[in-house]
């Protein structure tokens, strides 16, 4: 599964894992992804956000588990497989349904989501959108809010 047009050659574009969380499409920049695996195991870890699965260990380190469907859709996921971070960024993995896509979009297309002043949960996460296969809408997560967010619910 491709991008319907292909960008020229000169517009930059950006490399993105596509993945669903209960039939809707997510993704993250590649760049910013260490693996994806299938979970084994996850050791749950007390007195935290039920959306806060545990830790699971990469080669023997540890990486916080986040079910982004109990955080954003407030609906815990039955997904089987992470998405685990780079460790220079974070020890964060999350769990998805299924892997989709790689694909490359020109960052022309990738549109801005508004913020508005009364963030629900879902919304506070998305930092922007692209069309994809078919017309179908593709959510960019924001990294960077979502850790924001973990931090505040468990007050760090």
């Amino acid at each position: 599964m491709a991008a319907e047009d292909p960008a020229p050659e000169s517009a930059p574009v950006e490399k993105f894992l596509i993945f669903t969380i209960e039939g809707t499409y997510y993704t993250f920049p590649s760049r910013l992804i260490g693996e994806v695996a299938v979970l084994d195991k996850a050791y749950p870890l007390p007195l935290l956000p039920e959306y806060i699965k545990g830790i699971i260990n990469r080669y023997a380190s540890p990486y916080i588990l986040i079910d982004i469907g109990g955080l954003i859709l407030n609906t815990p996921s039955r997904g089987s497989k992470v998405v685990v971070l780079k460790e220079a960024i974070d020890k964060i993995a999350f769990l998805i349904d299924d892997v989709v896509d790689i694909v490359d979009v020109p960052l022309s297309t990738v549109l801005k989501v508004e913020q508005k002043a009364e963030q629900s949960d879902y919304t506070g996460v998305i930092e922007s959108s692209f069309e994809w296969w078919y017309h179908t809408h593709v959510f960019v997560l924001s990294i960077r809010e979502i850790i924001d967010r973990i931090k505040q619910d468990c007050e760090i």
